[in-house]
């Protein structure tokens, strides 16, 4: 079922195919007996070229849609459409249903122990975070994506949830949030992510200081200085 298919029907062509004639005309068009009622007189009026109908008798009026409306006692105007495509023995497609969403599970068999893999240490190293930092702050998180194996590098959020990092994935493991490693300091850093943190501590840049928080920004998100200072 076209809807411009429909709207090119004559409305003459349409009042053929539910059994009316015409039975007589003027200068502006066509007369019929109401399809709507039973009538003596012939009052139901056509104007062909102008695609429009008006019934004398009832005062109702409008396009072929309108009709359609008056005979299956609808004003829906999908219901009307089907009325005419199936009078006019056209094929009716059946309405789009959308599929609901079915949540797949994203990670699978997920399992956290020390960071050992030492393609994780290299890629650590790298960007010049040594092993001994990366093993006090970081662990090893293996899991199940799309039926296959990974590991990361994960780094554990105030949630307990994880920031995920190798040389072929940036991600995180659920539920996101911040880090917050409290000291007792009256001054705090704060960091975009992890890897900044880890190169702040190699560098000594979080002696002595109270808290830290480990930002995860969304992944578009420029990239900014890492590093600042906040008093309290």
């Amino acid at each position: 079922m076209n809807i411009d298919e429909i709207r090119k029907i004559s409305l003459v062509e349409f009042l053929n195919q539910l059994g009316y004639q015409p039975t007589g005309r003027d200068s502006k068009g066509l007369w019929f007996y109401s399809p709507c009622r039973n009538e003596r007189k012939p009052s139901f009026h056509v104007n062909p070229r102008k695609g429009v109908w008006f019934d004398f008798g009832s005062g109702a009026g409008g396009d072929i849609f309108t009709l359609a409306g008056e005979l299956c006692n609808s004003t829906d105007f999908i219901r009307q459409a089907e009325f005419i495509a199936h009078k006019m023995s056209m094929p009716i497609e059946k309405p789009y249903k959308p599929v609901p969403f079915i949540e797949q599970p994203t990670f699978e068999d997920v399992r956290v122990s020390k960071l050992e893999s030492s393609a994780l240490l290299k890629y650590l190293a790298d960007r010049g975070i040594p092993r001994n930092i990366a093993r006090r702050w970081c662990v090893q998180v293996d899991y199940r994506l799309h039926g296959k194996d990974f590991y990361a590098i994960g780094f554990e959020n105030s949630a307990h949830g994880f920031e995920l990092r190798s040389s072929f994935f940036k991600g995180s493991y659920p539920p996101k949030h911040i880090t917050h490693i409290a000291n007792g300091n009256a001054r705090c850093n704060v960091f975009e992510g992890f890897i900044d943190f880890l190169s702040a501590e190699r560098l000594g840049l979080n002696d002595g200081l109270t808290l830290w928080f480990s930002i995860p920004l969304p992944m578009s998100a420029k990239r900014r200085p890492s590093y600042r200072t906040i008093p309290s």
